[in-house]
């Protein structure tokens, strides 16, 4: 009973002890929305880029890491706490809604100022909610949503606190309303923020920079509309030039990325985990490490998958990865068990800049993708290729000298090669990297279930079978299963939700755009 009442007024209320700020402006109780934008954007980063929904989801599923022990995850077989992610995002949802409330009533609005312009604070809460709204919609598909800007009847997520009508059972909207309505609120948000006014306090992204807000708005737009093209080509070209028009992250002075603390209290969630929480539990995967050797993928002295960049070694690979004890970064094999100590003792951890650091600027999208995005809408344009990978390198702090030398030897722009290096460049941002495979099937340096590989390690070969502990699956997971607690909370609407989906409830049932 008591994770029920928990589960509801998270889900459907917000916080818990809600504050009457429409009655009692001045009341001490009317939360700080500096305080309200910093704590809800931790959170989230949290949960998005942590040892659970990270490590053990998407950085495995995406096969650049891999675990070294309980690697069921590894398997596609998920606990059900990664998917009871969903009422954390939930929650956090709910203090950006608080934003726009205070910033839209008239009671509130006045005393807001404190913490920026009214604008500028709407519109940041805006930007955020787009951004975990795609984030939750590329993981489970149809789900209950929210817009500042549309009266859809079908948008009924966070309705309570301030509605005069409770709806504690909220429909479930269809990805296709979703995806339209978070691209025109992104398009608005942008429009209406104002850099002649205070930007907004307690921002960890962009410190009040309203124009960076801008064209991280534009940027994040451009990557939704590219990623709904073969689902919607007209809404999807014409956000693409618009966003473009109005102007996208340029630089990597410009990349949206959450700044963490250099402590342990509040240091990166991967620093936390191996240095805190001392968890050693994850490696690179062996495919991904042969990716950036330049290596193929073989069985025996067969090619499996034949590596775009054959012969090319990345120098990106040292700082990505740890030498393991032996001295050399070896890739360790997807779903291997703990039994299997050999291939266990090759592992190389992720590098120092990861685990270690823990003020690590987490990527929440950065200027390498906006130019592999550019490149493709221009028909895999060879300048945007090459400005993506040296942004990349950049980014991770690879010399001058070393990135000409690599970009030197790289094959010319094509939809593999423009695509796999945007996967390397995605490292540390699983998710999008895992939404790009969905909608493109790039990288095609992914093992598969039912293929046999052989790993080369430090005491020799190794063959192996990466073989799903769930029925059917012949990929990557299209999307993850909704959490059980949905079956009792809102049943009828999670239902008719599932009805729309081509497999049901099921880990292969394809999103509207994963065409």
């Amino acid at each position: 009973m008591k994770k029920l009442l928990i589960i509801l007024s998270v889900f459907f209320i917000g916080f818990a002890c809600d504050v009457d700020y429409e009655n009692s402006p001045n009341s001490i109780t009317v939360p700080p929305t500096s305080g309200l934008l910093n704590g809800a954007t931790k959170r989230v980063a949290d949960d998005l880029y942590d040892q659970w929904f990270s490590g053990r989801f998407t950085q495995v599923v995406m096969q650049y890491w891999t675990q070294t022990a309980y690697a069921d995850e590894d398997r596609y077989v998920f606990r059900e706490s990664q998917r009871e992610t969903w009422e954390d995002f939930y929650y956090n949802l709910e203090s950006y809604r608080k934003i726009i409330a205070l910033n839209t009533d008239e009671e509130t609005k006045g005393t807001m100022l404190a913490y920026g312009a009214n604008e500028n604070q709407i519109g940041v809460a805006r930007i955020l909610m787009s951004w975990v709204f795609n984030i939750m919609a590329d993981t489970w598909g149809d789900i209950p949503y929210y817009s500042y800007g549309s009266d859809n009847a079908n948008f009924q997520a966070l309705a309570v606190a301030d509605a005069d009508e409770e709806i504690l059972a909220p429909k479930y909207a269809t990805q296709q309303e979703i995806y339209a309505d978070i691209l025109s609120e992104l398009q608005s948000a942008a429009q209406m923020m104002d850099a002649s006014k205070k930007g907004m306090e307690g921002d960890n992204i962009y410190h009040g920079d309203v124009d960076a807000w801008k064209r991280f708005a534009n940027s994040l737009r451009l990557r939704i509309a590219v990623k709904i093209q073969d689902a919607d080509p007209g809404l999807a070209e014409s956000h693409i030039n618009s966003a473009i028009s109005a102007g996208v992250i340029a630089s990597n002075n410009d990349n949206a990325d959450f700044e963490y603390e250099a402590n342990a209290l509040n240091g990166a969630p991967m620093y936390r985990a191996y240095n805190v929480d001392k968890r050693t539990d994850f490696a690179l995967g062996h495919s991904f490490v042969e990716l950036l050797k330049g290596d193929n993928l073989v069985h025996g002295s067969e090619i499996v998958v034949q590596n775009p960049f054959e012969g090319i070694s990345d120098p990106r690979l040292p700082i990505y990865a740890q030498p393991n004890s032996e001295g050399t970064i070896i890739g360790m094999p997807s779903v291997t068990s703990s039994a299997e100590s050999q291939v266990i003792s090759w592992r190389s951890l992720p590098g120092d800049a990861i685990i270690n650091t823990p003020d690590f600027e987490q990527p929440i999208l950065e200027y390498p993708e906006v130019c592999f995005l550019l490149s493709e809408v221009n028909n895999w344009d060879q300048e945007w290729y090459e400005k993506g990978t040296r942004a990349s390198m950049e980014n991770w702090g690879v010399s001058a000298e070393e990135i000409d030398a690599y970009i030197a030897q790289l094959p010319a722009a094509s939809e593999e090669t423009v695509l796999t290096q945007k996967y390397i460049a995605l490292y540390m941002d699983p998710h999008t990297a895992w939404a790009e495979y969905r909608r493109t099937g790039y990288p095609e340096f992914i093992i598969k279930p039912g293929t046999t590989y052989t790993a080369r390690g430090v005491s020799g070969d190794v063959e192996y079978t990466f073989t799903s502990l769930i029925d059917g699956m012949t990929d990557l997971p299209k999307r993850l299963q909704y959490p059980d607690f949905e079956r009792t909370l809102n049943g009828k609407n999670r239902t008719e939700a599932v009805s729309r989906m081509s497999n049901g409830d099921a880990l292969n049932s394809p999103l509207w755009w994963d065409k």
